[in-house]
């Protein structure tokens, strides 16, 4: 559970940032943000095990956990890249993005 609570901290802190560069006018800052936010979202369950190998603890299923985590964040990216309009084409190719890189990411550990 602290990797979620580290993860869960890591970017509620960062989406405030992006917003607070978004209404400053800092456009590389926003976009740097707005990159590592998209990053750890498709790559929530790497970004989890990783965290939780830093800590030495083996607590949840990171790969489960961090796929269902990243399902409504990457429909919530589709939603940011569609200028705040729910699409239903961009959220399916959010989802097969996430869903790809978490079964990428659960070949490579069953492969270990």
């Amino acid at each position: 559970m602290k990797a979620l609570g580290i993860y869960g901290s890591l970017y509620i802190g960062l989406f405030i940032l992006h917003i607070v560069f978004a209404a400053n006018d800092f456009t590389a800052l926003f976009q740097i943000v707005a990159t590592i936010l998209v990053a750890m979202t498709f790559l929530c369950g790497p970004a989890l095990w990783l965290i939780e190998s830093v800590l030495n603890s083996k607590q949840i299923n990171s790969t489960v956990h961090g796929y269902v985590l990243s399902l409504p964040l990457s429909v919530g990216i589709a939603y940011a890249y569609t200028d705040m309009h729910f699409e239903v084409g961009a959220s399916l190719i959010a989802l097969s993005l996430t869903s790809l890189t978490h079964g990428v990411w659960f070949f490579f550990l069953r492969a270990k």
